[in-house]
């Protein structure tokens, strides 16, 4: 019985021992899948922001509303409007932020809101909405192009330094010069 008793402990104990181990070895894979998935919930990216609602009165959303070829008109006048160079005096940035903030929205808006009826008035005095719309879109045009051409900085400090050299170096007339010099000794 003894002899029975042994053989029934060492394969208790070798059974036991490959029990233990794949109890540890579960446990240990069970780790290694949570971990994993938590990583890979981490390095999931995290979704975006909704955009915020745009403005229905802002330019670009009016500019979008519009027909051909007026809608490519204000686009391109809305992208000139952003390109423009921040270095401009204060007269011309003034004028460009007036026409992206106030002349351009408020021309579009005039245009959407126009109803059958006025339409139709306009169409009765030989005036077509969508060619006033492109003369009105021309002349903003226009604005902002000499805006972004004049740098009336820089034609005041030319103005400066002209009126400064002709003060400077000014060459005196008739009544202003003095008599001329003579080289001869004075005599005494």
């Amino acid at each position: 019985m003894e002899a029975v008793f042994i053989i029934v402990a060492v394969f208790g104990s070798i059974f036991g021992g490959v029990m233990g181990i794949i109890h540890v070895s579960g446990r240990h894979k069970v780790q290694v899948l949570r971990e994993k998935r938590l990583l890979a919930e981490a390095q999931r990216p995290l979704p975006l922001p909704a955009p915020a609602p745009a403005d229905p009165n802002a330019a670009p959303v009016l500019a979008l509303r519009l027909p051909e070829p007026q809608r490519s008109m204000a686009l391109a006048l809305l992208s000139q409007l952003a390109d423009a160079p921040t270095s401009l005096d204060a007269r011309s940035s003034y004028l460009l932020r007036q026409a992206q903030a106030e002349y351009l929205p408020e021309t579009l808006r005039a245009y959407l809101e126009l109803k059958d009826g006025a339409r139709q008035q306009l169409n009765a005095q030989g005036l077509n909405p969508e060619t006033l719309l492109t003369e009105q879109l021309e002349l903003i045009r226009q604005g902002v192009e000499d805006a972004l051409r004049l740098d009336h900085v820089a034609a005041d400090r030319v103005l400066t330094q002209g009126r400064f050299l002709r003060e400077r170096f000014r060459l005196p007339t008739t009544e202003e010069t003095a008599p001329a010099l003579s080289l001869e000794p004075l005599k005494v």
